[in-house]
């Protein structure tokens, strides 16, 4: 069993000041650039021999934001609302005539899934990405084909680095209702990815009860799912749950400061023993990483890691 952090991890408060500060010329560059490299450090280091580290995310607004800068024509558009959280994300507007070919893609990964070259391309990483439907909800003027088709590009080429998983970031499953069309696209979607790598590739979801949805969820190709097991019963996602995939078992609360009690944690890993090894867990944030501070997660994930 092991933990893995998908996703935009909280900045450090020292980190905030100094990002803050760059932004109203209060402070050099090279003073912003420095700070970011020791909160990427200090990351790293509390996920030390860990199968698949993250970057953080760090020089991440939201995870729209920066495919403006690989798509001609994207403009970041006004604030949504990202789902019930207290937090906003940047709606991306395609124009009249979407276009998804991607440019400058090499430089692209380099700032912002490898830290700006502070992580290596032979890193062990997990890489997160929206998934075609929070993509498509949180964008205007583009169809999910389109959407599919922008994201192949990109996860060919990142999956064409070694020792990566892919996690798709999806809270869209318990929110509204897909059509058969919106299903068939995402299944056909992921089957086309699958003929091109072996590398793990994840379905991450979060914030809803996706019981509903279960059966079209397993019949989709992917390595791994992920749960928010607050909000989801352990017996009924793991009832019909694949033997052979992998669990990313959301379960350290991002909704409260409070540290999970090791009693009932532990608790749970005994219940989700029965249904599969432990060699096939993971545990994750139950969802976004950064709705905390980046002291009570550090605290969450050390305590989580005495548990296991």
């Amino acid at each position: 069993m092991n933990i893995l952090l998908p996703g935009q991890y909280p900045r450090s408060e020292r980190l905030v000041v100094a990002t803050r500060d760059f932004d109203r010329h209060r402070s050099s560059e090279a003073d912003l650039k420095r700070i970011q490299h020791d909160d990427v450090q200090q990351f790293r280091e509390l996920q030390k021999d860990w199968p698949y580290i993250s970057s953080g995310f760090f020089h991440w607004q939201d995870l729209m934001r920066p495919f403006s800068a690989i798509v001609d024509e994207i403009q970041v558009g006004t604030l949504l609302r990202f789902y019930e959280t207290n937090t906003f994300w940047r709606r991306l507007d395609f124009g009249a005539h979407p276009k998804v070919h991607v440019q400058q893609l090499d430089a692209w990964i380099e700032e912002y899934f490898l830290a700006e070259g502070m992580y290596s391309q032979a890193d062990p990483m997990v890489l997160t990405l929206p998934f075609l439907y929070l993509f498509r909800d949180f964008s205007q003027g583009i169809a999910l084909e389109l959407v599919a088709e922008l994201l192949a590009q990109i996860v060919m080429k990142l999956l064409s680095m070694p020792n990566k998983m892919l996690c798709f970031f999806e809270p869209t499953f318990g929110w509204r209702k897909l059509t058969a069309e919106e299903k068939a696209i995402g299944r056909t979607f992921i089957m086309r990815l699958k003929e091109h790598t072996k590398q793990p590739i994840c379905l991450w979801s979060c914030f809803f009860c996706v019981e509903h949805e279960l059966d079209f969820i397993y019949a989709l190709p992917f390595d791994g799912f992920g749960f928010d097991f607050y909000r989801n019963s352990l017996s009924k996602c793991m009832d019909k749950f694949p033997k052979d995939k992998l669990l990313l078992a959301g379960i350290i609360n991002t909704e409260s400061s409070l540290i999970e009690p090791k009693k009932n944690v532990a608790a749970f890993f005994q219940m989700l023993h029965t249904y599969l090894p432990e060699t096939q867990v993971y545990i994750t944030p139950n969802g976004p990483a950064e709705l905390l501070t980046r002291e009570v997660m550090d605290h969450k994930v050390r305590n989580m890691q005495e548990i296991i």
